[in-house]
Parts: structure tokens; sequence; C-alpha cells
């Protein structure tokens, strides 16, 4: 069969209309009323197709004619009437479509525990929102499909594909493990349930015209992100080649400017024509340079690397997923987010950053309440309450008149005469030099901790005037006359406070990222409390070991920088640091567990096992 029948006969089953080949080369065609009658074609036709009657032999034709007729016949190819209209059909109608994953298991309990292992809060942690569990929601898949352009002096195309999560908004990058776990059908399963909310676009639906041009701009986004290594490779081909033609180009310019150059200087030797003649030099002189300009220009558009995406179509896919609302809070902020478990993948998503909107699994909690990436948190914290902002709280920071310190905006002191705001510590300096602040040697520079002085000793009158009765050294050294421990009269007695009740750390648990170099030990009581919480983290400056525990910001071991060791030495590097951490807080060494992510299941193993990225990433 050509590629001719096989579109046409295509586009009239998916129309409804019926297809029957009674004999070689022939269909016999029964279209709908409704269709024939859009159409303007009868609603019963025998089609045949040139090529296919043509690769008959004489003998089958003839018994053809014979048995059917040739008039009655409709002989169909390219430039026909009826190829026209489905060709307009087809182009009217987009390309899109919508499957259904069913059959998957949403029986999942204990998604908060898993969750507690799973994510990372460093200056946060992570509770359970009362009266409300686990539920199942209908998620919604979005595969974008893309004809890239890769331009330069030449063009390049390519297909590429994104897929895009309709609740939360991020890229999904298991496509290749979706498609082949996925058994896709045409139809919902009948015990579905409702669809689950929008949680980055509040108040639409799945697939409103809203949030479809949201996830739209995000995976242009995403998909040029897949392109930078070709584009990459495209934009040092076209350096190259744009510095071979610049070379060219000045070369061949360089050679007219210096002929025109010398003639010019020549052109003094016959004096009846030198104002003619110089001023044509001239002329050509500045139309070569002018050239030169434009050529170059030329040039570098040419060379100048461009990407063209065009949307071909658009694929919907639908899953129940498991839900589970959970609060994430601190001293200073609280916000409420969804936790989601992919019984298809078996693995629970990871939590969007507010920020720059990319999936992690470890984030930090700032004062306005935005969940975000260490890097995406402002670089200063406020130096009276310690209050830490990301960048879409900028505006929450200011700056102390006086010492020029970050001070966050709910701890500012402003002024009642000059309206000036200042930290704690200056406030009144802010208009003590001649209305101006006083400027403290030197800025920013934290006053060094300082003795108290010497309580001086009473004043007592001389030995003449007083009356002093000897008396007796007791055994003990101490005055018979009154106790040690009695309160001179006349004098305050100072408060006495109940110390607060011990808390005796009795275990360490330590869990490894699978999919960050991240190494969290958390030290824990009897009663599973949480006491102090050390990570230690992979940066390209090295490990950052980051601390939360009784000590506060007095921590030694808070935001300190480990130089590591070699692949070799990387597991006992960190085995010594969590040893250190066991005889900090006098824990046996069997009260350490480890746990690790095995086959994809989060589980308890016996000896600190790290991932194979922590030995890698140092080369």
């Amino acid at each position: 069969m050509s590629e001719l029948a096989d579109f046409v006969l295509s586009a009239l089953r998916q129309a409804g209309g019926i297809v029957d080949p009674p004999a070689f080369g022939l269909y016999d065609v029964l279209l709908p009323e409704e269709v024939a009658r859009r159409w303007q074609v009868p609603a019963y036709q025998r089609l045949s197709f040139g090529a296919d009657i043509g690769e008959a032999s004489p003998g089958a034709k003839a018994d053809l004619a014979a048995d059917t007729g040739t008039e009655e016949v409709t002989s169909v190819g390219y430039g026909h009437r009826l190829v026209e209209t489905l060709m307009e059909e087809v182009r009217a109608e987009p390309a899109c479509m919508r499957v259904f994953i069913n059959s998957v298991r949403t029986n999942k309990r204990g998604l908060f525990l898993l969750a507690r292992q799973a994510l990372s809060f460093p200056n946060a942690h992570l509770s359970e929102v009362p009266q409300q569990g686990e539920v199942v929601a209908l998620c919604h898949y979005l595969r974008f499909h893309f004809k890239a352009a890769l331009i330069t002096d030449e063009k390049r195309e390519q297909l590429i594909s994104v897929v895009m999560d309709a609740q939360t908004g991020l890229a999904v990058p298991e496509l290749a493990q979706i498609e082949r776990l996925a058994r896709l059908e045409e139809e919902l399963s009948p015990d579905s349930h409702l669809p689950a909310a929008v949680l980055w676009s509040p108040g639409h639906t799945p697939l409103s015209r809203p949030v479809l041009d949201g996830l739209l701009e995000r995976a242009t986004g995403a998909a040029l992100h897949e392109l930078a290594v070709p584009l990459e490779a495209l934009r040092r081909r076209a350096a190259r080649y744009l510095e071979l033609d610049r070379a060219r180009l000045n070369e061949y310019y360089d050679d007219i400017a210096r002929d025109l150059k010398r003639r010019l200087d020549r052109a003094g030797d016959v004096p009846q024509d030198r104002p003619q003649r110089r001023a044509v030099l001239e002329d050509k002189l500045a139309a070569t340079k002018a050239e030169r300009e434009a050529k170059l220009a030329d040039v570098e558009a040419k060379y100048r690397p461009r990407v063209e995406l065009e949307l071909i179509n658009l694929e919907v896919i639908h899953q129940h997923k498991v839900l589970l609302p959970v609060h994430v809070g601190n001293r200073s902020a609280r916000v409420e987010r969804v936790v989601v478990w992919d019984p298809l993948l078996h693995r629970l998503e990871p939590l969007a950053c507010d920020v720059c909107g990319q999936a992690a699994t470890r984030l930090m909690l700032c004062s306005g309440g935005h969940l975000a990436h260490e890097d995406c948190l402002l670089p200063e914290q406020c130096v009276d309450c310690k209050r830490l902002y990301c960048r879409l709280c900028a505006g929450q920071m200011s700056r102390c008149a006086v010492c020029e310190r970050p001070v966050c905006v709910p701890s500012l002191n402003r002024c009642g005469e000059c309206g000036r705001a200042t930290c704690r510590e200056h406030m009144g300096q802010c208009h003590t030099s001649t209305g101006l602040p006083a400027r403290p040697s030197p800025i920013l520079a934290p006053k060094p901790p300082q003795e108290e002085p010497p309580t001086p000793s009473p004043v007592l009158p001389p030995p003449s005037e007083t009356k002093v009765k000897e008396q007796p050294a007791s055994p003990r050294g101490k005055e018979k006359g009154r106790r040690a421990d009695k309160p001179i009269p006349g004098t305050a007695v100072p408060r006495v406070m109940k110390p607060p009740a011990r808390v005796i750390p009795s275990k360490i648990a330590v869990y490894t990222a699978s999919d960050t170099p991240v190494v969290d030990a958390f030290v824990l009581t009897q009663g599973a409390k949480q006491v102090a919480v050390r990570s230690w983290d992979w940066t390209d400056q090295g490990i950052l070991v980051t601390c939360r525990c009784e000590k506060g910001y007095g921590c030694p071991a808070d935001r300190t920088v480990l130089d590591p060791a070699d692949p070799a030495g990387i597991e006992a590097q960190i085995r010594t640091q969590i040893e250190d951490l066991r005889r900090e807080y006098g824990i046996p060494i069997r009260r350490v567990l480890y746990h690790a992510v095995v086959h994809g299941v989060l589980r308890q193993v016996p000896r600190l096992m790290l991932p194979g990225e922590w030995k890698t990433m140092r080369g």
C-alpha cells in the first residue's frame, strides 16, 4: 500500500467510516451521513489508488473490470478533491491525545515517616496536619513534543519531548522509565478519584488555559536546558568559522585600502588633476570602510547561533497518586505543603523550590514562608533576630543607619526624631553626630567581649572609729556570729531558677541520600525526640558541615568546610566525623544506626554506605 492510500484510508476510518477491500487495489468505503454531507461526497464509494492498480497484472485488471465495472471506481491521487478535503480536516484538528495509567496500587501507608526520611529541612521540622491523612487523587502529566531548529550558517532540526507534572509544575526526567512501566489505556478506570489541585497555580484546574500556558513556558525552558550541549557544540563551530571569515574579509579589504592609500599618496604627481583625483580616491576609501563594516556585520549575523522551538502536539497522561498534607515550620514561619507518592515509580516526589522552581529534597524555610535552596537565600541574616530570608523576600532586609549591618524590617528600630532606622545595639545613635549617624570604628566589626571590671570593695571607716569584737576561728574557717549562706539584711536576694529537665540522647540515626551527596545524622532520645542534627554536604568548596544543636550559633562544627579525602578514604572520613559526634554526646557504638536506599527502598544497613557520587565528584 502506498503512503497516499495509507493516509486516506486511515483518515476515513478515524472519521467513522468502514473500509473493506473486496479485490486487489479496490476499497469499498461507507461513511456516516453527517461526514459525507460535510465533505460533499457520496456516503458509499469504491476507491482505487493509481499505484495499487498499476501493480496488478493485465489479466487481473481485466477480471477486475469485468467483475466490478471500472466506471464506478473513483481513482484517487495527489490533488484529488477528497485528498485535499482530508488534508484540511487533519490540519484543522491538532494531533493531541489523552491516555490513562490505570491499575496502580494506591494503598500506601506510613507516608509521613517516609517523608521525614526522604526530605531534609536543616532549619525547620516536618509535622503532620491535624485530622488529615493520605488521600488518592488523579494527577496529570503533560508531554510536550517540540521541533527544535538549531540555526547558524546551517539549520539542524530534531525532535525533543519534555514531560511536565501539572500539579507541581516541574519537569519529570523519568520519561523512559514511565514509558517502560506504564500501561497506557484510552479510557479511565471506573473507580477514578477527583483531580488533584495545582500546587504552583492555586485556583485553576489542571487543564485550564492559564495552567497550560504556564506549563508551556516551563517546558520551553526545560527543552532549552536539554539542548544546551548540542547548542554549545554548535556555538564553538560557529565561532571557529566566524573567525575564519573575519580574517578572510579583513585581509581582502586591507589589500583594497592599502592600494587606495598608495594611489592617494601618488595623486600629487600631476598638479592639474590633484583635487579631483584625491576626492575620488577618498570617496572610494570611505566606501571601502563602510562596505567592510557591513560585511562583518552580515557575517556575525550569519554565524550567530539561535534556537527555534515549534510545538507539534501535546499528550495528556492521567495517573492516580497518593497525597499527604504536611507542615514545615520553625520559630518564625510555618507553611503547608503536599508530599506525593508515585505508585508507578515507587518513589516520593521531591518538593519544589519557591524561588527557582527546581526540584529538591533538601530545602531551607525562610522567615517569609518560602521553601528555598540554600543558594536561593540571601547571603546575610538579621544581626538581631537571626532571621533568614530568600531572594523573594529581599524587601524584608534593610541596614542599620549607624553600622550598616543587615537588619530585617521587623527588628528595625525607627527613630521618632530623624526617621532613621537602626539595629538594637545602636538605638539613639542615629543623629548624635551633628544630626548625622555616628560611625563606629571599625564599621561592621562586632565588639570584642570585655571583661567585667572587678567589684570595688566597700570603704570601711578607720579602725579607731569601729568596734570589732574578735571572734575565735571556727574549725571550718567560718564566722560563728552569722551563717555563711544567710543573706545580709538590706540586700537583694538573688532568685534561684530551677534548671530545666535534662535531655539524654540515646541513639544516632544516619541517613544517606540516593540522589544528592548529603549525609544526615540525627541525635535522638529514647522517645525519638530530636536533640541535634548534623549534616555533611558536598559543595564546590569542599564538604560543608552544618549543625543544629543545643549550642545554637556557638556550635564549633556548624558552617565549617572540610577538605575531602581521596575516593578511597572519603567513606572513612565521614565515619570519623560520625564517631566524633557519637563521642560528643556519649552514645554507645551499638546505638549508631545507618540507613540507605537499597533497590529504591530505604532500609537499615549494618554500616555507612555512601553512593558512588561521593567517590566520583572529586575528579
